[in-house]
């Protein structure tokens, strides 16, 4: 009796699993562009990957993770990736990188009239 062959995972960074429900209409609530949440979107609208490094840099805050948290509750679909990012003290540390799906940004870009 052969074996059944193992499961093989998706390619890319942003797969989506198979559904037979619709999906749900994409709605989300919009930041104040003053806000650094605002800001934070702004920058993964463009495309960007954003670790706290990336924030510090840019607006002097390390709580990255609590702004991308207040975009999941207004309706954002940030997705998570962990990246080794090691240190002195901590040679095997690793840091979350943010990025939205890039179907999530075509859909924005097309909702604005920029597509």
């Amino acid at each position: 009796m052969k074996k059944a062959p193992a499961p093989t995972r998706t390619q890319g960074a942003f797969s989506e699993q198979l559904s037979f429900l619709p999906k749900p209409v994409f709605s989300p609530k919009w930041p104040s562009h003053t806000t650094i949440a605002g800001r934070v979107l702004s920058e993964l609208l463009q495309g960007e990957w954003l670790d706290h490094q990336n924030l510090i840099d840019g607006v002097s805050s390390w709580r990255l993770s609590a702004y991308v948290k207040t975009l999941k509750y207004m309706g954002w679909p940030i997705e998570s990736f962990p990246k080794h990012s090691p240190s002195k003290q901590c040679p095997g540390r690793s840091v979350a990188i943010y990025a939205l799906p890039p179907d999530v940004i075509a859909q924005v870009q097309e909702m604005r009239g920029a597509a």
